[in-house]
């Protein structure tokens, strides 16, 4: 369980086949953020590595949900995306440059 903004949110590794992943075209998801539910849910066929990445995706989309910020799928699908795919990078650049600026 992990709390985001005072609202508890559960993490489920489940199977290719719950209903949670599976999108409006029928196809399988690698993961799913159900706000209602407060669930994030991750398919547990995926690698490590990949459900790393759809971790941070999904819980990108559970902050999103908690501190009440509105944008279109796309610009949520394009800011969930970004953070899985650079997030620590961003993080670790972004601490090596305050390091040097409070070193001053």
């Amino acid at each position: 369980m992990i709390i985001i903004n005072g609202k508890r949110w559960r993490v489920q590794l489940v199977p290719p086949s719950h209903p949670y992943l599976l999108t409006h075209n029928l196809t399988t998801a690698f993961g799913c953020c159900d706000n209602i539910k407060k669930t994030i849910y991750i398919n547990n066929t995926l690698s490590a590595e990949m459900i790393k990445k759809v971790l941070c995706h999904e819980i990108v989309h559970a902050f999103m949900f908690s501190y009440m910020i509105d944008l279109s799928y796309s610009e949520e699908e394009l800011v969930a995306e970004l953070m899985s795919q650079y997030g620590e990078n961003i993080l670790e650049t972004t601490n090596i440059i305050y390091d040097g600026i409070r070193m001053k």
